[in-house]
């Protein structure tokens, strides 16, 4: 009778918690390592449910595309939607602190000893990036889209191993990105070949929330959780130790 009343308790305890337990669905779109649809984890989404989590809310993940999504955060078929980038606060849509900064960058090999200052230093460079990279790095990178050595890859996974094999004499990508395909095909590789050119200024990826005082809520809890540990073990999850920066 007693670990019967024991396991009562037990269980409405648990059916309490439960009930106050609000889930919360975030909207997102796919690109590892950021965002990852197959196993609905990433860098960024790790980051924003470990937030959520600690303010108390679970958290589903759908991934119906960053441009509709915002529409569906506004109408409020989803709660939220991460990342979002150069977003201002609009009628219920509101804008978070950055939960990770995109670190475009320009990788060479150690060996070829190669040390541009300026994006312009690398006109007349074999350049390898992207599709669709003139659009996301401003004036100056347009100039060398139009240069005879550059050219995008649909396969960003790829573009390492170009690197590796000295097909280019320079690669721009995404740090992370980078790093997480890198970390994938050569698991056993020292990632000090590379020489990382921090020429493209960072990029701020934030969370947009239909609710302005979940935003605020988040906000704060993101300020502590930033200086954590954890939030570095996210990263290093992705791309390995020793390169969060």
């Amino acid at each position: 009778m007693h670990c019967f009343v024991i396991l009562l308790i037990f269980l409405m305890s648990s059916n309490m918690c439960f009930a106050n337990n609000k889930s919360l669905i975030i909207a997102s779109s796919e690109g590892p390592p950021h965002m990852m649809s197959g196993s609905h984890h990433g860098i960024d989404l790790d980051i924003v449910q470990a937030v959520l989590f600690k303010l108390g809310y679970a958290v589903k993940f759908e991934f119906p595309g960053l441009s509709r999504g915002k529409h569906l955060v506004i109408t409020h078929k989803y709660d939220a939607i991460a990342p979002i980038f150069w977003q201002q606060d609009e009628q219920s849509f509101y804008t978070s602190e950055p939960i990770v900064q995109y670190k475009p960058m320009v990788f060479s090999l150690k060996n070829n000893k190669l040390s541009p200052n300026t994006l312009s230093d690398l006109r007349g460079a074999s350049i390898a990036t992207f599709q669709g990279a003139p659009g996301y790095f401003g004036s100056e990178f347009k100039l060398l889209a139009n240069t005879p050595k550059y050219q995008e890859m649909v396969d960003m996974s790829v573009l390492s191993e170009l690197l590796i094999k000295d097909r280019f004499d320079y690669v721009v990508l995404d740090k992370y990105i980078f790093y997480y395909y890198f970390r994938l095909k050569n698991q056993n590789r020292d990632a000090s070949i590379f020489t990382e050119h921090n020429l493209i200024p960072e990029v701020a990826a934030s969370v947009g929330f239909h609710d302005e005082k979940l935003r605020d809520e988040f906000n704060k809890a993101l300020k502590s959780f930033y200086q954590s540990k954890s939030y570095f073990r996210i990263i290093e999850r992705y791309i390995g130790m020793g390169l969060v920066n």
